[in-house]
């Protein structure tokens, strides 16, 4: 217990000396001792905690409204798609820890803990109860949501109950699930030839078909836990699931005094680089993910000749081969149009509120396409080389995200054949795939000729989008807002090639 309180507590300076770098932001002087100090300090946990309040109310009504709206047929898909959604989080996990240690460490974690005559199971158990509480408070958030969400279909506007049962249910599923991740992933240390398997990480993918061929043996805690939160779950079913839960930490807390804290160290390399960058590395997200892609090409031996372009195919080429030695990127672009045009092909067959609309709109925004604007963004970034491209930012932007565009485009096809229409709306809706993919890029190229890059995305794909939506329902035609669409392709075209 004295090894777990001594990490607790530098966990806990580590902790003081981000909040301190907050405070001062807004005013906070930490060298002064002066009873003012103090109690500016307790006006803004106030005023935080009066935001948190309003903002969560504001929300949490905004979901029964909208739950009022929604057809119990929906409610149910909902309701299967969040069992389906709670299986490939768990497949995930155990991708996850079969690819990097779960345990990670930055420098000062492994100068003290290398220094220290320590129990090797303390950082393991301080670690897994940390991003447990972490993902317990943050999935309880989604889960109320949800619980509100589909409240009104089960028991009317009386919904804290539903509520309560989403949130109870939240605490053992999350510790169920990444237990049996840090198991997996501490076997990986005590074990070194397990470690050395570089495609072991791979596996998981096999439960997938499994899964959809046998969904009662793989999905069963996700439709456990849909039930759950309607009330209509077998009594056995909540003990079950946090006996399980219980007997995996147990498990993790075994595994842990076996652990080889080296290797855990040596895998915690990029961790520590990306921690040690401090607040940096959290405002330029493009910092982590140089310095992941970094890390991973170093470890690959190089094969084959880069080929010979000349001309525009030069940058076409350039951007392929990019694209080409990270191909998770062109994966992630593909499932992000399918998802996304899946959902958007949703909204419109169920005339859902405008509400849905909005959200639909700001995810856009916030979670663009991972791939897409990859090239683009760092020859952006590369100021230095970005003076002898003999091109404009339009020209420059369109051999870029060729390759990308393509797949999003090809995604984003597969999402509205595997929605399902008939054959005229299935004809217009694979018109409006691929402006609605420029849309996108466009908007996420605007944002990057920009200092202020998330508002500019955020404004620019609502500008566009929520252009075209209004165009089209207010006039009563899709060809309307496929106009409107073009138009504001067309502005935000001409804005990005007046970018030198």
């Amino acid at each position: 217990m004295r090894d777990i309180g001594a990490l607790i507590w530098l966990r806990w300076r580590q902790f003081k000396d981000t909040a301190i770098y907050w405070l001062r932001v807004m005013g906070y002087q930490p060298n002064e001792r002066a009873f003012s100090q103090n109690l500016y300090v307790v006006y803004l946990l106030l005023i935080f905690a009066f935001w948190i309040y309003t903002v969560g109310g504001f929300v949490l009504t905004s979901a029964v409204s909208i739950g009022t709206r929604i057809l119990p047929g929906d409610v149910s898909n909902l309701l299967i798609w969040g069992s389906q959604g709670i299986f490939l989080a768990q497949v995930w996990v155990i991708m996850t820890a079969l690819r990097s240690t779960p345990i990670k460490l930055s420098f000062a974690d492994m100068a003290w803990v290398a220094s220290s005559p320590i129990r090797r199971s303390a950082p393991v158990i301080v670690g897994f109860a940390r991003q447990s509480i972490i993902r317990i408070v943050l999935l309880g958030i989604a889960f109320t949501l949800i619980g509100a969400l589909v409240s009104y279909t089960f028991v009317g506007v009386e919904y804290g109950i539903v509520v309560a049962r989403a949130v109870l249910v939240v605490i053992p599923m999350v510790v169920f699930t990444w237990g049996v991740g840090w198991a997996i992933g501490l076997l990986r240390l005590i074990d070194p030839r397990i470690g050395r398997l570089r495609f072991l990480w791979f596996l998981p993918l096999l439960l997938l078909p499994l899964a959809y061929y046998f969904p009662d043996p793989f999905m069963w805690m996700g439709r456990g836990i849909a039930l759950v939160i309607i009330g209509g779950a077998p009594v056995w079913f909540a003990p079950l699931l946090v006996g399980l839960a219980v007997g995996v930490s147990v498990l993790v807390l075994l595994l842990g005094d076996r652990v080889n804290m080296v290797h855990a160290a040596d895998e915690s390399a990029l961790y520590a680089r990306i921690q040690a960058l401090g607040l940096m590395a959290w405002r330029n997200p493009d910092i982590q993910r140089r310095i992941f892609m970094q890390m991973r090409q170093a470890s690959r031996k190089p094969f084959l000749h880069l080929p010979e372009a000349q001309g525009t195919m030069t940058f076409i080429t350039r951007a392929g081969l990019s694209y080409l030695r990270h191909p998770d990127l062109l994966i992630l672009t593909a499932a992000w149009g399918a998802a996304f045009t899946y959902f958007a092909v949703e909204i419109v067959v169920n005339n859902a509120p405008v509400q849905i609309w909005l959200l639909w709109l700001v995810a856009v925004g916030l979670v663009p396409p991972t791939g897409l604007l990859h090239v683009f963004q760092s020859d952006r970034g590369e100021m230095f080389l970005r003076q002898f491209l003999p091109v404009d930012g339009l020209q420059l932007l369109i051999a870029d995200i060729l390759l990308p565009l393509v797949v999003l485009i090809l995604g984003a096809i597969a999402g509205v054949v595997l929605r399902g229409l008939p054959a005229e709306q299935m004809t217009l809706a694979l018109m409006v795939v691929p402006i609605g993919a420029l849309l996108v890029a466009l908007s996420g190229a605007v944002a990057l000729t920009t200092t202020r890059v998330l508002q500019t995305r955020l404004l620019a794909t609502g500008g566009s989008f929520g252009a075209a939506i209004v165009a089209g329902v207010g006039l009563g035609t899709p060809l309307a807002g496929l106009a409107v669409a073009l138009v504001a392709a067309l502005i935000m075209a001409g804005m990005v090639a007046g970018e030198a």
